[in-house]
């Protein structure tokens, strides 16, 4: 009875063990079978390719030799450091000091270098070292250049990670999908079985990226950039150059002095977006703006400006002795007069000139409904009306007491070459389909600033100021340039404004009655630092060459001012100057 008991409860046991197996734990025992004899492998997803408008290609991915190093299989650690050192350009004692220390860890798995050159993989493959291997690896490569575009394109980490730039910004659109193979494999899980399956997810390339930017005019500006910055001893510069219709920003070049070398070269963020500074007296068109549309003046208004003004609890003078006397509206633009627009905008008003230099994009992002359109990028500061009192009005008005970014200033000027039409720059197309098509992305937003007939006013104003005022060295021989400078002196960490840092700029458009191009041109503490001197002739350098490229065909018999400052016809023929010949029109902007 008892043998039959104990037979009884066995059978039980095991039916009950069948019953688990088969049916109640069926769907993980399956899972630990497949397990056992099926092995898994990820396969990459490729990342998107980011190309110029021209379908250049400016960021691809492409495997290249990672070196790696099992500590535990190395015969000579000395040796090894130093054949591997002579071919990777690191340094043999810090590499032979890390090997040791992985070695007396236990540890079998070290890198040396990753993402290497083919070159330098070959070599470091020749020299045959026990325990170096050697494994294929992503990496984003860069046909143009380590530095080219770097501060729009961003870059990624050695995962694969994007850090900063477009890379950061669009990584969602960006990103390749992995897939998985998998395989049955022996007990061992080391062979593939002859007979077994294998199933294969394909992985998914990310979508190509095609910017707005044009290579050949993004590579001049920064090569022109880094010319100027050079030779005039900046901390660095910025230039931005725009399609006035669709505002598409065909370059973004933005360079930097290394303080302990000196060297300059390509920033590694974009400072056309991100940088924010005092813009000074290119700030004044979009005063004279407000008020010609509001019809409180028009171009021939005259105003007798004095030497001095008292505005609030503060009185101004001229830093410019150009701006004084009986002055049309033209002229104050013309000879920069910041007591002539401080006149103005005590006819424009306070509220009404806030609400234009919001419309014209000030303190906002460029992004759909104010946010940012690369990452890190900066709103500017335009103060809330509410904190406008005392002397804001007037130092507002002439561009200091803001604070803009070099593509916000670019994108205002853009307002007024497009027709009083604002319209978000863009440094993004579309994608790239598997036909190799673009496909836009979403329209920029577009609204009205200022009527058609305004925006043509200040245009041909601004023409003034590179015949007969401040931007002579602006002028394109063949094309009718409007701009204006700006020599705004730097703020002081100590409170108040340096008496020798400035910024310099140069913003205008050309040809001015059908205008086809906005650029802003940015000099940080350039010495000289008048902007009439330093960045009216790198935005006179940029627009040619940009011009000629976009065929765009020089006017007949227009008047414009040679690069001495003196104004001449097409044909040669000399035309009376009028103005005051002067250089630069403001040395600070304000007080």
């Amino acid at each position: 009875m008892v043998l039959a008991a104990v037979l009884v409860v066995l059978v039980a046991a095991v039916a009950w063990r069948l019953v688990s197996v088969q049916l109640l734990d069926r769907d993980r025992y399956i899972e630990f079978g497949e397990q056992v004899r099926v092995s898994t492998k990820t396969i990459q997803g490729n990342r998107g390719t980011i190309l110029d408008r021209d379908l250049n290609v400016l960021a691809v991915t492409d495997d290249r030799p990672t070196v790696w190093v099992n500590p535990q299989e190395v015969v000579d650690v000395a040796s090894t450091a130093e054949g591997l050192a002579s071919v990777l350009s690191i340094s043999p004692e810090t590499l032979r000091a890390r090997m040791e220390e992985a070695a007396g860890a236990g540890r079998e798995f070290m890198y040396i270098a990753r993402q290497v050159s083919p070159e330098r993989g070959r070599a470091a493959e020749a020299l045959d070292l026990p325990g170096v291997h050697f494994a294929p690896e992503a990496s984003r490569l860069r046909p143009n250049g380590r530095y080219f575009a770097r501060g729009i394109l961003g870059h990624l980490d050695p995962d694969g990670n994007p850090v900063s730039g477009l890379e950061s910004g669009y990584d969602e659109l960006l990103a390749g999908q992995d897939g998985t193979e998998r395989v049955e494999v022996d007990v061992n899980r080391q062979v593939a079985l002859p007979d077994g399956e294998t199933v294969i997810d394909p992985a998914r390339t990310g979508r190509d990226l095609v910017l707005t930017i044009q290579r050949e005019t993004q590579f001049l500006a920064e090569q022109k950039l880094t010319e100027q910055v050079e030779s005039t001893g900046a901390v660095g510069g910025t230039a931005v150059i725009i399609r006035t219709a669709t505002g598409e920003v065909l370059a973004a070049a933005s360079v930097r002095r290394d303080p302990d070398s000196g060297e300059v070269r390509p920033a590694s963020y974009n400072m056309a977006f991100v940088d924010i500074y005092e813009p000074g007296s290119v700030g004044k068109a979009f005063t004279i703006s407000g008020a010609l549309e509001e019809g409180v003046v028009t171009p021939d208004t005259e105003f007798d400006v004095p030497d001095s003004y008292e505005f609030a609890d503060k009185v101004f003078t001229e830093p410019f002795s150009g701006g004084k006397g009986l002055l049309t509206v033209s002229e104050v633009l013309a000879n920069s007069s910041n007591i002539g627009t401080i006149m103005i905008s005590e006819r424009l008003g306070a509220e009404r000139l806030y609400r234009y230099l919001r419309s014209f994009g000030f303190g906002s992002a460029t992004g759909p409904d104010g946010t940012a359109a690369v990452p890190g990028e900066s709103s500017g500061i335009l103060p809330p009306l509410a904190d406008w009192y005392g002397t804001e009005l007037a130092t507002i008005a002439f561009g200091q007491g803001i604070a803009v970014t070099p593509v916000q200033l670019a994108a205002a000027y853009n307002t007024i070459a497009n027709d009083g039409v604002y319209v978000a720059p863009t440094l993004v197309r579309g994608t790239r389909d598997e036909n190799g098509r673009v496909v836009p992305l979403a329209e920029p937003e577009t609204h009205r600033v200022v009527s058609s007939e305004t925006a043509l006013e200040v245009r041909r104003m601004l023409q003034q100021v590179v015949l007969h005022g401040t931007g002579k060295l602006a002028a394109i021989p063949g094309y009718e340039v409007g701009g204006k400078t700006g020599t705004a002196q730097k703020a002081s960490p100590d409170g108040g404004y340096s008496e020798t840092d400035y910024m310099s700029t140069f913003a205008g458009f050309v040809p001015v009655e059908n205008p086809e191009l906005t650029i802003v041109v940015v000099l940080d503490s350039p010495q000289p630092y008048y902007a009439g001197a330093v960045a009216a002739p790198l935005f006179s350098d940029l627009g040619e060459y940009v011009l000629r490229a976009l065929r765009v065909s020089p006017s007949d018999s227009i008047v414009t001012a040679d690069q001495t400052g003196d104004p001449t016809v097409s044909d040669g023929s000399q035309q009376d100057a009028g103005g005051t010949g002067d250089t630069e029109g403001e040395a600070a902007s304000g007080p």
